[in-house]
């Protein structure tokens, strides 16, 4: 299958994203490059809370949900932005056509590179991940379309689980839905259109709040979209994270709205109310893709909260007449705004058991990635590093902003802490929300250093390419200035040479080893470490060989169960760490003795057990969990040998006929 093939499942997927929350945030009367920016993360909402609510209204997972509650949406938001904007125009009106086109044309430049790098990693659009985690993932994206439920308190239940955060998996159950697309190629193509637009739309929007909606900005932010090896293409190798990944692709959006609300952004905000209302709308989705993404916004957020809160305070001292009430009033305010926030930080968090990753290098070390953007070892972003030194530099000399260096420090601390502090009660209290996991918290790393880097970049664009120009433009035809028509004609030149210097500075060894660390885990080989080609081909004929309602016994560690989302035949054990039904275990330690023992045919009889897929005892990981049962079944007499390739093999159990 070529990318060719699959451009019309691409628009599909764009529709999906985009459209249902576009279309509330035009209620909103947002316009501009901001509205695209905003919609995918309202989108992410409407489409993962419509999962929830359909089973509760007897409805089944399909579109009509999601469309349902848009229309609820948007019918709310121009109720509302009616009556709070009465008056005031209409939001973020476009500045002209020559803008809008030079904007647009750095998100198609945003897309390509981004775009690109995914492809790179991905291979082919039927190519999946061969990691422990996306045995979850694609199997509970097979359950989503045989039971007609994508809701995130019941999408883990196929393994006995209960709450699950499934924004991710509605958005390709939702793609596969609508057109019919495998299971493997609709998650790549979501998380392409993740990728290459919902990410570099989110950041422009974010250094559009942080440094105004420039033309110069938006291009910087687009082009630095595509310059981190630690996000977006991190999440789509270790783990595999989606979730995750869905869930901080969404932070920039949220992290602009919340500044906005605060009044922190460049630009006068025409309603700070609808902006909240935008950012409460866009919080469930960032949720219900990954609880962990929205401790991150809170986070992150602290910073520009506590100065907020500084103002405010400060302006009750400059007033003639301290108002004591007042002032313990924003006590109180800060008081419960830190208890608030340790409560939560205390309790939205996995189990202990499951934030078991140690740290991996020294404090300096993980300082020094910080600083040269190298976080997890990947090589130094000279271009990105020198950047954000300059943005730092130059928030500092202009004294604007200086609120985003706590930001940008916010997140370094938190990488700090998780890459090298031991681990003890300190390490659990900060870094526990995310696993302990270094990787998860070096992917948000780009969320703080590309404003700075735009901010960077343009600071060298106003400090040095533009007086250069004029200085030429002055020794070779007179008086010149940015708006005269020799510089009319000499700027897009410029500004076409620095773009291509940009795009080339940010697209090294750092965007190009995370595309060569994450590439191997998507090839399926005669020894892929989860599904080999031989059991591929076997796994594509199980429809043809195993009836409908026939349960295959299996052993979830050596990718046998992966039988469920490529076949759609169910498995007794559809993942590593599901709950055994009743009776299961007897069959998996047990079967091979089922002609001798009596105990074992009624366990297969009541769990329907027909068949047993036997991949051998090489597991994803590379260990041996055991499964002994399931071996030598032709040999003991207790099942007939039904299809084989290689050493992959289905047999059907007869000894309980």
């Amino acid at each position: 299958m070529s990318w060719f093939s699959i451009v019309p499942l691409v628009f599909a997927a764009v529709a999906i994203l985009f459209i249902p929350g576009t279309v509330v945030a035009l209620a909103s009367r947002i316009r501009g490059l901001a509205l695209f920016a905003v919609g995918p993360a309202i989108t992410v909402t409407l489409v993962a809370v419509a999962a929830v609510v359909a089973p509760m209204a007897g409805l089944t997972w399909s579109a009509v949900p999601v469309l349902l509650l848009t229309l609820l949406f948007a019918a709310l938001a121009f109720a509302l932005t009616a009556f709070l904007m009465k008056g005031k125009g209409r939001r973020g009106a476009v500045v002209d056509w020559r803008t809008s086109g030079l904007q647009w044309a750095a998100v198609i430049v945003a897309a390509f590179l981004v775009g690109r790098r995914v492809v790179a990693v991905v291979g082919a659009p039927e190519a999946f991940s061969q990691t422990f985690d996306n045995v979850f993932h694609l199997n509970a994206i097979r359950h989503v379309e045989d039971t007609g439920s994508a809701s995130s308190l019941t999408i883990s239940s196929f393994t006995g689980g209960s709450f699950y955060p499934a924004a991710w998996h509605d958005l390709v159950s939702l793609l596969t839905n609508l057109t019919g697309a495998d299971i493997p190629v609709a998650v790549n193509v979501v998380n392409l259109v993740v990728a290459a637009l919902m990410w570099p739309l989110g950041c422009m929007f974010l250094a559009h709040t942080v440094a105004g909606a420039r033309v110069a900005v938006t291009v910087a932010a687009g082009i630095l979209a595509a310059a981190f090896g630690s996000f977006p293409l991190l999440l789509l190798d270790f783990g595999v994270l989606y979730p995750n990944f869905l869930g901080n692709a969404l932070i920039p959006v949220a992290l602009a709205l919340g500044i906005r609300l605060l009044g922190l952004r460049v630009e006068t905000s025409e309603s700070r109310t609808v902006d909240g209302l935008l950012l409460l709308t866009s919080l469930p989705g960032i949720a219900l893709a990954h609880p962990s993404s929205v401790m991150a916004f809170l986070a992150l957020m602290v910073p520009p909260l506590l100065f907020a809160w500084g103002k405010v305070t400060a302006r009750l001292f400059q007033a003639d007449t301290v108002s004591w009430p007042r002032l313990l009033g924003m006590l109180a305010v800060l008081f419960a705004g830190v208890a608030s926030l340790v409560t939560t930080w205390q309790n939205v968090r996995p189990l202990e058991e499951a934030a078991f990753w140690p740290p991996v290098e020294t404090t300096g070390r993980a300082i020094g990635e910080v600083l040269t953007s190298s976080a997890v070892g990947r090589p130094v972003s000279w271009a990105v590093s020198i950047l954000a030194v300059a943005g730092i530099v130059s928030l500092i000399v202009r004294r604007s902003q200086l609120w985003f260096i706590g930001t940008y420090l916010m997140a370094a601390s938190l990488f700090v802490v998780v890459a090298s502090f031991p681990v003890g009660p300190q390490r659990m209290f900060i870094t526990g929300v995310w696993y302990n996991d270094p990787p998860r918290l070096a992917s948000l790393l780009p969320i703080v250093i590309l404003p700075l880097a735009t901010i960077g970049a343009v600071a060298c664009w106003d400090g040095l390419v533009l007086p250069a120009v004029c200085k030429m433009l002055r020794g070779v035809g007179g008086k010149s200035s940015p708006g005269k028509p020799a510089a009319a004609f000499a700027l897009p030149i410029v500004g076409a040479v620095a773009v291509c210097i940009l795009a080339f500075g940010t697209q090294q060894a750092n965007v190009r080893e995370a595309v060569n660390a994450a590439a191997p885990g998507y090839q399926l080989t005669k020894d892929s470490p989860l599904i080999s080609t031989d059991e591929l081909a076997l796994i594509k004929r199980l429809d043809s060989k195993v009836p409908e309602g026939s349960v295959i016994a299996d052993n979830p560690w050596n990718g046998s169960a992966l039988a469920y989302a490529f076949s759609g035949r169910p498995v007794l054990l559809p993942h590593m760490h599901g709950s055994v039904p009743e009776g299961g275990k007897k069959i998996i330690d047990d079967l091979n003795d089922a002609s001798v023992d009596p105990s074992v045919c009624p366990e297969v009889e009541r769990l329907n057990v027909d068949y047993v897929l036997d991949f051998g005892h090489r597991e994803v990981h590379g260990g041996d969990h055991g499964y002994d049962g399931l071996d030598n079944l032709a040999l003991d007499g207790v099942a007939r040998l039904v299809d084989e390739e290689g050493e992959a093999k289905l047999y059907e159990i007869t000894a309980c006929k």
